[in-house]
């Protein structure tokens, strides 16, 4: 059962396939060994490479900075570049907020933001709250800890002896909502079920509560329905619940604002990001944590009890900082909002294909869920690999996509995340759609003549 979940997951390296080996790579494109382009789709492994690849200016300035200095022991010293860094980090995120660090990886960046949900509360005396509340079908990081606070089954399942310590409530799903509910009548039962959960877990030991704004490689670009994230706003605030922001594939502009819970009318109280943030120049990621929370360590003098090797590095400093310079300058938060809008139009033509049962997204995170049938949602037999397919066929003519499963149950659902670098344009656009609709007419052939 559980190779066979494995299997079924997105890995990165399967040891026993040979991959093309990328000689480079130079704006949205990547270059293997035998000349062949590849359009990067994925922008790196989802979300990553926001700025394109290829950046003479970026490599230059990792450069000068290693020169000068590379890495410091940081319970000494701090330096200019990670404290303007730093300072500039809290300016991009929304008003209220006052402290960041820097550390390497997504996983890192939730578990910092974890931690610090508890030590809060710890500090404020409120010493029974350790509990996270989250959702299933959602992804914050392949740590133990996090994938216990993650509702990925197929990625638990191999630890299930180490997990089950938190609870965890359904994900807004609204492609997959109860056809008995409309869209307001689903989003109170979401609501009731979250308030339920609280109060049967017991108010006074729950922490913090972590969502992505919108659900990125677990179901492929899912956004909440309206008003959503408002209410389960009300409802952490009502019970002292802190709200945490993952927004290590949705920060940096892919949803076409600095970051994704900015779409959807609530300031959380922390914000864990990644990915794009260094435009996959450098391995980084932050937290970024409001005045409330900040306040008892303040006031108490505490220190957080966290801290990485790598924390606040000044070559990932120097890259972040870049990275910023470059989305300012070239407007790419707008140029996100407004492309990809015109990009989810272009990926509603391929409702043509009887497959093709959502199409889904805001700005450059977008997705599309493959189905049996588009009238029940009926998902394809997970041993068919769907997703797979076409994610190996759209390799095959030169466009990498982030093809996913287990988006009905944890087992069956395939879906294609698709979250191109924020420089692409209409005519590249053009290039994923004619792909993937060249795919599919290729899998939904096959799949007729495998019912025959």
């Amino acid at each position: 059962m559980i190779k066979s979940l494995i299997q079924s997951m997105v890995v990165c390296p399967d040891m026993s396939k040979t991959y093309p080996k990328i000689q480079y790579g130079k704006g949205i494109y990547l270059f293997d060994e035998n000349g062949k382009r590849y359009l990067d789709g994925s922008a790196g492994s989802s979300s990553v490479a926001n700025i394109g690849h290829g950046r003479q200016e970026v490599a230059d300035a990792v450069s000068q900075q290693i020169a000068r200095v590379s890495v410091l022991p940081t319970h000494a010293f701090s330096s200019e570049v990670v404290e303007n860094y730093l300072d500039r980090l809290v300016d991009f995120a929304p008003a209220g907020f006052q402290k960041a660090w820097t550390v390497m990886s997504g996983t890192e960046a939730v578990e910092n933001a974890l931690k610090l949900a508890l030590q809060y509360h710890q500090l404020r005396g409120d010493t029974k709250r350790y509990k996270i509340i989250s959702r299933w079908s959602t992804y914050h990081g392949n740590s133990v800890f996090t994938l216990d606070v993650g509702g990925m089954k197929a990625r638990r399942e191999l630890y299930s002896k180490w997990l089950n310590n938190f609870p965890h409530v359904s994900a807004a799903y609204n492609y997959r909502r109860p056809g008995e509910y409309n869209e307001a009548e689903y989003v109170e039962s979401l609501l009731n079920e979250f308030e339920t959960t609280i109060v049967e877990a017991g108010p006074e030991t729950i922490a913090a509560f972590i969502a992505e704004p919108v659900i990125a490689a677990a179901l492929g670009a899912v956004p909440p329905p309206e008003n959503y994230f408002r209410g389960i706003y009300a409802i952490c605030r009502k019970y002292g619940i802190l709200v945490i922001s993952d927004e290590i594939l949705s920060g940096f502009g892919r949803t076409g604002e600095n970051f994704g819970i900015n779409n959807f009318g609530v300031v959380p109280d922390i914000i864990a990001c990644g990915k794009g943030i260094s435009g996959g120049y450098f391995p980084l990621s932050a937290v970024i944590v409001s005045e409330k929370v900040m306040s008892p360590f303040v006031d108490t003098k505490t220190a957080f009890l966290g801290g990485h090797t790598f924390a606040c590095n000044p070559v990932g400093a120097t890259v972040g900082n870049l990275v910023l310079d470059i989305i300012e300058r070239e407007k790419l938060i707008d140029h996100s909002k407004n492309i990809g809008a015109i990009f989810l139009k272009k990926l509603e033509s391929l409702y043509e294909f009887d497959i093709v049962g959502d199409v889904r997204g805001i700005g450059l995170q977008c997705g599309i869920e493959l189905v049996q049938d588009k009238i029940t949602k009926q998902p394809f037999p997970a041993a068919m690999g769907i997703s797979k397919m076409i994610g190996e066929k759209s390799i095959e003519k030169g466009v990498v996509l982030y093809p996913g499963k287990g988006s009905v149950d944890g087992i069956s659902g395939d879906h294609i995340l698709i979250t191109p670098p924020l420089t692409i344009n209409e005519e590249q656009l053009d290039e994923i759609i004619s792909v993937l609709r060249t795919c599919l007419k290729e899998v939904t052939t096959e799949i007729k003549k495998q019912r025959v």
